[in-house]
């Protein structure tokens, strides 16, 4: 007969072994999923009868960021962020800074780290960002006398926008298209979507990734969704949009991010449209809210 020293000690083995094939496969998913698919820009302002500027710049922690700087008579500045895998080039981004000059705007886009033409390995999570955003807003200041700034973030680039609301004084509005605010909740679909892990075994792994993610690389998700809800401390409205059946980052996160707008801000939800779609679907109206915007904000 088996004691039951011995069966204990054999699911003590069991459970130990457990845990670190589990800690194991999160560390190993983690450093996977923190790559970002470089895709470089296939096209520029030009392309859109803008002259622009070609500049590099740089993060506090030393990484080189592409960006083109469309300058107007008008100072006052919208400065564009791209999502994840993307560029600075990518989806409506080069209609928008079309459109937004032709309203009398200057503006401004730039490769986020380790996307486009910019330097840098790995993503931040929305976290390690800040620094990028950080330096662009200096960048624009110290070199084009830039004072009034409207920060228009797309997807995980609106995500990093409306959670550095604070970031600095300049900032006198802020614009979201379809951001994400609970990133755990986000991770199990879109570390499947960049790993060749299935998203039934990534929800399996998604508490080990986030702690993972902030023991290798000092990433705190907490601190982004923190950063997201002080945004009710912003001294201007927030103009929000995001489309009702969005698969991708679904409506609700943007839902809960209505509740910590500030008194006066605007919720603007499409019905035709998917991720990050609704300027291309609804562009009259799109730029209707967004030219009051700009005209409420650079006052």
């Amino acid at each position: 007969m088996i004691s039951k020293k011995r069966i204990l000690i054999f699911f003590s083995a069991c459970i130990l072994l457990i845990f670190i094939v589990y800690l194991a496969l999160s560390l190993y998913i983690t450093t996977l999923a923190i790559k970002a698919t470089r895709k470089l820009p296939d096209s520029n302002p030009a392309s859109v009868n803008l002259n622009f500027q070609n500049v590099d710049f740089y993060s506090e922690d030393g990484i080189r960021l592409n960006g083109w700087f469309v300058p107007n008579k008008n100072l006052d500045t919208v400065i564009i962020i791209h999502g994840v895998d993307a560029n600075k080039s990518d989806g409506y981004i080069l209609d928008l800074m079309k459109d937004t000059y032709d309203m009398g705007y200057s503006v401004f886009t730039f490769d986020l780290r380790a996307h486009g033409d910019s330097g840098g390995k790995n993503l931040g999570l929305a976290y390690e960002e800040k620094k990028d955003l950080k330096a662009s807003i200096l960048f624009l200041k110290q070199e084009f006398d830039v004072q009034n700034i409207v920060l228009y973030g797309i997807s995980y680039g609106g995500t990093i926008v409306i959670s550095n609301s604070n970031l600095d004084e300049s900032i006198q509005g802020i614009v979201v298209d379809s951001p994400f605010y609970d990133l755990p909740e986000l991770l199990a679909s879109e570390v499947s979507s960049r790993t060749f892990i299935p998203e039934f075994l990534a929800k399996l792994l998604k508490f080990g990734i986030i702690r993972s993610v902030d023991f290798l690389y000092g990433i705190k998700t907490d601190d982004i969704i923190s950063g997201i809800d002080s945004v009710n401390e912003f001294n201007s409205p927030v103009l929000l949009y995001h489309c009702k059946y969005d698969e991708r980052i679904p409506i609700s996160h943007s839902n809960r991010i209505n509740k910590f707008l500030p008194p006066n801000s605007e919720y603007i939800i499409y019905d035709n449209c998917d991720h990050a779609n609704g300027y291309e679907e609804n562009t009259v109206d799109f730029n209707k809210h967004l030219e009051s915007y700009y005209k409420n904000s650079f006052y």
